[in-house]
């Protein structure tokens, strides 16, 4: 073997180990520690890198945000959304205008409309879902269309503690968060 190939055949050996311990490297960091939740790590700082789920809670607590601030939903009695595969889009009321997959702010014990449109000729529909994954009531979903520019309507939703997500049936992209207030 001549000297050329020789330093080659080292050069190549070198990168393609360095290759395979960045990669792991990769795939070690924020490696989930099984409880669901990213292990944290020191920077040279000494600050955190990450957040637990004590941190989570905090922020989900203090929450301002137009579009789950309960005061920016009191008058609400219609929740509007585009539906497409990449996510609901909120139409109406104002505070989730423009957002894809927005918390919907509902207040227990009231009545709700919910009126989507399909926005992109694929099969879609609504359902209001339990934390379990499971429709809430046989009245609150509705059949499969996929006609661009059909409009649903779901009438007589009545805000409770179990409804925790609305989703698109076939579509796991086309979910979103239900907070519920009591009043």
């Amino acid at each position: 073997m001549s000297n050329r190939n020789q330093r080659r055949r080292t050069v190549l050996r070198t990168v393609g180990a360095t290759a395979g311990t960045v990669l792991a490297a990769g795939c070690l960091s924020g490696a989930d520690d099984g409880n669901g939740t990213e292990n944290e790590t020191e920077t040279q700082n000494g600050g955190e890198n990450g957040t637990t789920d004590d941190d989570a809670d905090a922020e989900d607590e203090g929450e301002t945000d137009q579009h789950v601030n309960p005061e920016a939903w009191t008058d609400v009695e219609t929740i509007e959304l585009r539906g497409v595969m990449n996510g609901w889009e909120g139409v109406a009321p104002d505070p989730i205008a423009g957002e894809t997959n927005p918390t919907l702010v509902l207040f227990a014990g009231r009545e709700y409309t919910f009126t989507w449109t399909n926005a992109d000729g694929r099969p879609h529909n609504i359902e209001l879902w339990d934390e379990t994954g499971e429709l809430v009531d046989d009245d609150y979903g509705t059949d499969l269309m996929q006609k661009q520019g059909e409009t649903q309507t779901l009438d007589g939703v009545t805000a409770s503690e179990e409804i925790a997500t609305y989703r698109c049936k076939p579509h796991d992209t086309m979910e979103g968060d239900v907070r519920i207030v009591s009043e």
